[in-house]
């Protein structure tokens, strides 16, 4: 079973807490690091953070997440744009090519937006649990089953 923890959502700044019991995830990390240690009990035990797009809504902590140790995965044109496609703990996932961060296969997908290269992602668990997330978007041109 999925497990979701909104901290918050909307143009102030977007974060989410996603775990299958097993693998805990970050979505987004657009607003502060302290604000997301404050939600989380200071626990910030992330296997990974995936990042939709470059705006501040949506990234704003990413050099403090980086810096927890904590790995981020995102598009080669957000990571350009953050000016972090160097760092050792930026993934560049591409397109319609899953990956895995512990219990969980990732298949990000390209959406529409204002942005370098943004990207949905679909996340399935070993108990075939799915979570569609894809934000900030006026069209998605793929289906999901």
């Amino acid at each position: 079973m999925i497990e979701i923890k909104s901290i918050s959502s909307s143009s102030k700044g977007n974060c989410y807490r996603v775990t299958d019991g097993k693998t805990p995830l970050l979505l987004e990390c657009g607003i502060t690091f302290k604000e997301m240690q404050r939600a989380f009990d200071f626990d910030m035990s992330f296997a990974g953070c995936l990042i939709t797009h470059e705006h501040g809504d949506h990234c704003k902590a990413l050099k403090d997440v980086l810096r927890a140790g904590i790995d981020c995965y995102m598009s080669p044109g957000t990571a350009k744009a953050l000016g972090v496609e160097n760092h050792h703990r930026i993934n560049l996932a591409k397109a319609r090519q899953a990956f895995r961060i512990g219990t969980w296969l990732i298949m990000p997908f390209d959406v529409q937006h204002d942005v370098s290269e943004p990207y949905g992602f679909l996340l399935a668990n070993e108990d075939g649990d799915k979570l569609l997330f894809a934000t900030d978007t006026y069209y998605i041109k793929y289906k999901f089953p």
